[in-house]
Formats: structure tokens, C-alpha cells, sequence
């Protein structure tokens, strides 16, 4: 390569690093914005100026209401089209940073939930009176947030990951008239089923979240909800590794009134030993290897027949999924004996690292 070519190269790769400065007016180019805004014109102005966050959206479900639209689920949806047609805009016209973008997305997640599980537990409670735990306090459940949620790493495409958490089992106080009295874990099944057609149903309006269970214990097979007695023996009993890599990045999400009222860190009990062992365990390293090998033979599936796979940046060799893996077996297997390592974010510390020349 001659002086020249280089230094050309030089200032390709210095052009490329440069930040965008957004192109003003290039939103309307898309034609989902463009659907957004023919089929929101009046909804649009409700979202307060700026990036959405949990209290503009707030205030912007709450002004929905006003305007007439009384169901929920409706109101929702909606918010999520404004919210998209917002970072659109945001993304394209002023180049907002990535953070923006995830903790909106992020957050109307949160709120979204949060609503869901009010309006659920109101409609129970009409028909099935409270849930009391055996001690006589109102059962509590945790939604918890798994992978790119609990991390609050959502972007614009991304569904959410949860599993339903109770604290303890019990019954109902059941109606006035001494009837519609159910157990706990009944009750709590039936919220789950009103909380995802809430999020998950797609309508004329389309959907909040796509919603994925399938990280719950026992999978797909396993019930919707479980107490926490019977998350701690699952874990105990029948947790696998790659489950520790999983409820690294869990937190509870929703309801709010959960995570002030502090009964949310009951789960930290159960799950900070499952996934952070206080002495390090080698039996894990075996263990490990093969979840590693399974990644990397699930891409070698992928990319078979397919060329153009073969560097894909998110599951080749090297790629996004072997940093995550890398930084996350090190959070795992160090984390119990340093605390510092089990809290830092994955990115973060990536952010750290040299970049090659």
C-alpha cells in the first residue's frame, strides 16, 4: 500500500468515527413515520416535547384517557406508536445518543407493566377479594425483568423476557357474599393472563411488547407463575449454568408500589447465592465450556450454506455474543468472592477496554 492509499485510509476510518450530526427533516422519509403520522395526527401532540421519559409518558397515557380512549390496552399501544414515531425523530434529525433511545424503550416497558398489573389486580380483587399470604398480609408479586430488560438495554425492536414471581401462598378473602374465593397461586395466574393480553395481544393498534416466558423455571412447560419457596428449590434442585448467565442481568420491574415498598428484596436472598457462589467452584468450568461450545455450534448452524453470515457481528467468533459471554462468565465465577465485579455492567466495562489500532 502505498503512503497515499494509507493515509486515505486513515481519513476514511477518521470520517467514519466522526459523530453524526442528524439530518433534519430525514424522519419523514420513513414510512413508518409517516403511517405513525397519518394515523396518530391528533394523538402526536399529547407526548410532551423531548425524550419520552417514564413520567412524560405517564402524562401522556393519562391525557389519552382523557381524550376517550377508555381501555387500557388501547392506551398503551398507542403511547408505544407515539413513543416509536418520538425516537425516530430523535435518532435521525438529531442524532440522539443510544442511552436515549434504550431508556425510553426501557421505560415504557416499566410503565407499561405497571399498569398492567394495577388494572389486573383491580379486576381480581372485585372478583376474588385480596390475596392474603398465610401471615395475613396482601400477597405480593414480583415482575421480573430478564436479558436486554433487566439490564435496561431495550432497543426499538426488542421484546422483554420475564418470569412472575409471588412471595408466599395463600388464599383470597373471596366477595361479600362469601363466594369467588381462591388460592393465591390461582390468583396470580389469572393476573399473569391479564397482564400479558394487556402487553402481548396484538390489536388494531398493535402491540406493546412481544413477551417471552420461556426463561421461567422449567421453561415452557412450567407454570406461568411460581412462589418464591418454589423458585428457591427449582434453583437449588435443578438449576443449570446457563440459568446463572440468565439471572445475572434480572431485577424486578413492575409493580412500582413493590420495588418502593422494599418487599421486592425478598428475591435477592434466593438469588444472589444461585448465581454467585462465595468459594469458586471448578466443577463450573466444564460446565461452562460446553454452554460455550453450544453458542458457537448454534452459529456455525446459522451461518451453514449462508456466506454472508459467516461474520456476523452479533454470533460470529469474536462477536458480540462471546463479549457478553466472556464478561459475564468472569461476573460469574468472581463475583461472589468480589461484589465490585457482580455490579458492574457488561458495557461499561467493555467501554474499558483498549480498542486495536
Amino acid at each position: 500500500m502505498t503512503r497515499g492509499a494509507a493515509q486515505g485510509s486513515c481519513a476514511n476510518r477518521e470520517s467514519l468515527l466522526t459523530p453524526f450530526p442528524g439530518l433534519p427533516g430525514s424522519a419523514s422519509h420513513s414510512r413508518l413515520v409517516q403511517r405513525l403520522r397519518r394515523r396518530y395526527e391528533d394523538e402526536l401532540p399529547l407526548l410532551p416535547p423531548g425524550a419520552p421519559t417514564q413520567d412524560s409518558m405517564a402524562a401522556c397515557l393519562a391525557a389519552l384517557a382523557e381524550r376517550g380512549h377508555d381501555e387500557l390496552g388501547a392506551r398503551l399501544r398507542i403511547l408505544r406508536q407515539l413513543v416509536m414515531e418520538r425516537l425516530v425523530v430523535l435518532d435521525c434529525e438529531q442524532a440522539a445518543p443510544l442511552a436515549v433511545v434504550t431508556r425510553a424503550v426501557t421505560e415504557l416497558a416499566e410503565l407499561a407493566l405497571d399498569a398492567a398489573c394495577a388494572h389486573a389486580f383491580a379486576q381480581l380483587d372485585e372478583r376474588h377479594g385480596a390475596p392474603l399470604t398465610e401471615a395475613g398480609q396482601r400477597a405480593q408479586l414480583w415482575v421480573i425483568g430478564m436479558g436486554k430488560f433487566g439490564a435496561r438495554e431495550l432497543n426499538v425492536s426488542s421484546d422483554i423476557d420475564l418470569i412472575y414471581v409471588y412471595d408466599d401462598d395463600g388464599e383470597t378473602t373471596g366477595r361479600d357474599d362469601g363466594r369467588g374465593q381462591i388460592t393465591v397461586h390461582e390468583y396470580f395466574t389469572r393476573a399473569v393472563k391479564l397482564i400479558q393480553g394487556l402487553i402481548g395481544d396484538t390489536t388494531e393498534h398493535g402491540f406493546v411488547f412481544r413477551v417471552d416466558l420461556a426463561l421461567r423455571p422449567n421453561g415452557n412447560s412450567g407454570p406461568t407463575v411460581c412462589s418464591l419457596d418454589a423458585l428457591e428449590e427449582y434453583m437449588l434442585v435443578q438449576g443449570r449454568e446457563w440459568e446463572r448467565f440468565a439471572w445475572l442481568k434480572s431485577r424486578v420491574v413492575a409493580p412500582r408500589a413493590a420495588i418502593a415498598g422494599g418487599s421486592a428484596e425478598g428475591l435477592r436472598g434466593v438469588v444472589l447465592p444461585f448465581v454467585f457462589r462465595k468459594y469458586l467452584d471448578y466443577n463450573v468450568f466444564e460446565s461452562l465450556r460446553t454452554l460455550h461450545d453450544q453458542i458457537r455450534s448454534h452459529a456455525s448452524r446459522r451461518s451453514a450454506g449462508r456466506p454472508e453470515r459467516a461474520n456476523d457481528v452479533k454470533l460470529s467468533r469474536g462477536g458480540i455474543r462471546e463479549i457478553e459471554f466472556t464478561v459475564q462468565l468472569l461476573q460469574v465465577v468472581r463475583g461472589g468472592q468480589f461484589p465490585s465485579c457482580a455490579r458492574a455492567r457488561r458495557w461499561r466495562r467493555c467501554s474499558a477496554w483498549p480498542v486495536p489500532s
